[in-house]
């Protein structure tokens, strides 16, 4: 009699990091940075509300495809960055401002891997 492999679940880090790594490749291929227009191999993939905050964090309305420069420069001047996103995508302000307080519950990252591959 055979005995069955106990097939090893992925641990909650592999998902997330899986899922980040497929998410950030869906912002860079945007193709240019959205601040400057500069087309490099230096686009990154820059959340708006936090990472932490796990109902937009695999939000595509929540990140910006940037260049290194501009990605610093959004770390180091929050307000001009803010002020930026209200000038420029005012309707995406008002929506990230309110879809910022909800909070996610029973997150599952396997759903977000599988979006994310389409």
């Amino acid at each position: 009699m055979k005995l069955k492999k106990k097939i090893k679940k992925p641990s909650k880090t592999t998902l997330r990091n899986k899922a980040d790594k497929l998410f950030s490749a869906k912002i860079r291929a945007r193709g240019a940075c959205q601040l400057c227009g500069k087309k490099d191999d230096t686009l990154q993939c820059a959340h708006i509300i936090s990472r932490s905050n796990l109902h937009l964090r695999y939000n595509e309305k929540n990140a910006l495809c940037l260049c290194a420069g501009d990605h610093l420069f959004w770390h180091r001047n929050p307000l001009s960055a803010i002020r930026w996103l209200q000038e420029t995508y005012p309707d995406l302000y008002d929506y990230l401002f309110d879809e910022q307080h909800v909070l996610e519950r029973n997150f599952d990252y396997t759903k977000v891997i599988e979006s994310l591959k389409c």
